[in-house]
């Protein structure tokens, strides 16, 4: 059968085991391999406690238990991973063995013989994992793929593999889960007049979000309008730092914070605009495109693939890393413009629905499949 129509077998390996992350979508993009005929198996880290096996297995992604993928495993569970890797590649049961971190990419570049029957593939869903550092692994593989345009180019100018084998592929949304809406329910619950001007970080508290600096800014910003009101959804370790920072900034009944949540859409609905200043470790930066989805402008830095999602002036404002009076400038414009929100917001809305979707992304990466699969086996330098 012609490369181009055989159906294909992918391993996707992840060595994570809780489904937050890069995990969510590596799995809808496994779905949509699946919608399209091919065989997909999935492999996690089964040693530490976490659900992300489970949620595979929910989905109908069978997964492979005979690789541990701790990287906090010792020899033993490595050399195991290792030997299971090399009889892998030696059976040929995969045409694509696709890694999405540096740990189980190590373990797949060291198992991989000379000529190989499959392809190594590998998907660098964040920024620190361009390190110059891990240059080996990846010239072992057979095809790149970066979240974002400027990191593709990074990866280009150190010439690891031919450009036809580094391609960027944008991150997706399900937009039929994230809809425009008015958000009321989380509105009340939270206090807030219909009225009031808000503005959404939703991100775990984890030094490098952009927590302290939003809310220095919304101190300003305040200040224009004092009605505006700052909504913060998640936890982590930095939760206490950022309440008595916010109580001594005097911020108190103008912050609010809505823990852990789960009703994901109904919160990006109670705000004006959601913004978002830093990655963190999904590379696609989910929450921008779930918020767009939910018809919200994003305020966003231009870290990483945040400047290549927001059309700046068109969905959202792009502001530069760290610039805290530039981020307060463009916060008190677009929560004191209703009709730019909604302009802003509509056009945001519509990108997701035309650009950012599994489908697009699934394209894209069989397009980088079917490309390296037609070559002779010996492309690793």
């Amino acid at each position: 059968m012609d490369m181009a129509e055989r159906t294909l077998s992918i391993l996707h390996m992840l060595s994570y085991p809780w489904f937050t992350g890069p995990a969510e979508p590596v799995l809808a993009l496994a779905r949509a391999q699946q919608g399209r005929g091919h065989r997909v198996v999935f492999a996690c880290d089964t040693q530490r406690p976490g659900d992300l096996a489970t949620k595979a297995e929910e989905q109908r992604i069978p997964v492979e238990r005979r690789l541990a993928l701790c990287s906090r495993s010792g020899p033993i569970l490595l050399l195991r991973d290792i030997l299971t890797l090399k009889r892998l590649w030696r059976e040929g049961e995969f045409d694509i063995l696709h890694c999405h971190r540096s740990h189980d990419h190590s373990l797949a570049a060291l198992a991989q013989p000379r000529r190989p029957r499959a392809r190594l593939v590998r998907t660098l869903h964040t920024e620190r994992s361009l390190s110059k550092r891990r240059d080996f692994q990846l010239r072992r593989s057979h095809g790149l793929i970066t979240v974002a345009r400027r990191y593709r180019e990074e990866l280009l100018r150190r010439d690891l593999l031919p450009p036809e084998r580094v391609i960027a592929v944008e991150g997706a949304v399900d937009a039929e889960r994230f809809t425009p809406g008015d958000g009321e329910r989380v509105r009340a619950e939270a206090g807030l007049a219909a009225s009031a001007p808000t503005v959404l970080l939703m991100a775990r508290m984890v030094a490098g979000r952009g927590h302290a600096e939003l809310i220095d800014a919304f101190a300003e910003v305040q200040r224009r309008l004092p009605e505006a009101r700052l909504l913060l959804a998640g936890r982590g370790p930095l939760e206490p730092e950022l309440r008595e920072r916010v109580e001594r900034r005097g911020l108190s009944a103008a912050v609010r914070f809505l823990g852990y949540r789960r009703d994901l859409a109904e919160v990006y609905r109670a705000a004006n605009v959601v913004a978002l200043l830093a990655p963190g470790n999904d590379g696609t930066c989910r929450a921008a495109l779930e918020g767009m989805a939910c018809g919200r402008p994003l305020l966003v830095s231009d870290r990483g693939a945040l400047p290549e999602i927001v059309r700046d002036g068109k969905t959202g404002r792009v502001v530069p890393a760290g610039d805290r009076d530039a981020l307060a400038a463009a916060l008190a414009e677009m929560l004191s413009d209703r009709a730019g929100q909604d302009r802003m917001g509509a056009a945001a809305r519509q990108e997701t629905v035309e650009r950012f979707t599994v489908e697009r992304a699934a394209d894209r990466v069989e397009e980088l499949y079917r490309r390296i699969l037609a070559e002779t086996p010996e492309v690793c330098r």
